[in-house]
């Protein structure tokens, strides 16, 4: 797989997940896939989750999470996925070899849970007048960086009928009965027999700020099985640097620039400060060359939106790995 949208280039570095994750309702049995079979619970059954848990190892900056979906999925045979650390979908069907005990023909393989069902709060995935199904909500801390990309696992479990039909990440003012100051939506999800994962990006989230993930299933008539959530990924994205010669900090590199260079000629000030494009200290011929050079330029990202407003922004798809039975 090409890791298309990881947040960061460095060889070894390309994953998804790499600040942290959650996973629902797992399960891994060697050498039988099926030691222990497909169940449900509700959140925070501890018998359930002693036999399927969840795998979650959240940032530092997500200071609550809480589980929305009245149901967690796990251990049912449809769900078995090749070795995250297998790219590319190349399978090593004799992994079981190398094992102890060996089993031969036996391939590496995660069995993923999902969040299912209605949300604790009575929102049925299959009204499409209602309000969507949270399946999982988060709230930040202080120390949240200026940007970070969620990732949202849809668990296809061999079944195309298990893919919901549309995912929304929305900022809310509560974890269930709050209203939505903000969403964004994936559009239709394309139905098949794939783990994909849909990337949402969160700038200039603030101490406090909460965040829901919520489902509409496919087909209307059917509330369960159908709108399935596997996990979440959690990647920071790096700071974009500002732009050489945009001394009136507005995104751009125009005129109004050379206007600030020009009515402070001369001037001496903080390094870096106002029109002092290379740092010196002074306002003066350094800085029109700094300024003459960039002219023109414009940011590569959107632009971000006044101080204590967060952006919500759905990046793209990108199909993970086959299930195989």
């Amino acid at each position: 797989m090409n890791n298309t949208f990881a947040a960061v280039d460095e060889p070894g570095q390309r994953y998804y997940g790499r600040d942290g994750y959650a996973l629902f309702g797992t399960r891994f049995d060697y050498p039988n896939a099926n030691a222990a079979p497909g169940s449900s619970g509700a959140p925070g059954d501890t018998f359930f989750e002693s036999l399927f848990p969840n795998l979650i190892d959240l940032p530092d900056f997500i200071v609550d999470s809480q589980i929305l979906a009245s149901k967690v999925v796990g251990g049912y045979g449809y769900v078995l996925i090749d070795d995250p650390q297998i790219t590319a979908g190349i399978v090593d069907f004799q992994w079981g070899e190398s094992q102890s005990p060996q089993s031969f023909g036996q391939r590496p393989y995660v069995k993923l849970g999902i969040l299912d069902g209605w949300d604790q709060f009575g929102n049925d995935p299959a009204n499409v007048d209602g309000l969507p199904a949270g399946r999982w909500g988060f709230e930040v801390g202080a120390d949240t960086p200026a940007s970070f990309r969620l990732g949202v696992m849809v668990d296809g479990t061999d079944n195309a009928n298990f893919v919901p039909g549309e995912i929304f990440l929305a900022n809310v003012t509560a974890l269930g009965s709050g209203s939505v100051n903000d969403f964004v939506s994936s559009g239709a999800i394309p139905s098949n027999r794939f783990v994909d994962m849909h990337f949402f990006d969160i700038s200039d989230a603030q101490e406090g700020d909460l965040f829901a993930v919520g489902v509409k299933s496919r087909d209307g008539a059917i509330s369960f099985g159908n709108s399935g959530i596997s996990g979440f990924s959690f990647d920071i994205l790096p700071e974009v640097a500002g732009l050489a010669g945009d001394y009136t900090g507005d995104g751009k590199v125009d005129a109004a620039d050379y206007t600030m260079w020009r009515d402070t000629y001369g001037d001496s000030v903080a390094a870096g400060a106002g029109a002092d494009g290379d740092g010196d200290g002074a306002i003066g011929d350094g800085d029109y060359t700094v300024w003459a050079e960039g002219y023109g330029g414009v940011p590569s990202t959107i632009a971000v939106p006044e101080p204590g407003a967060v952006t919500l922004c759905l990046v793209l798809l990108a199909g993970l790995a086959s299930r195989r039975q």
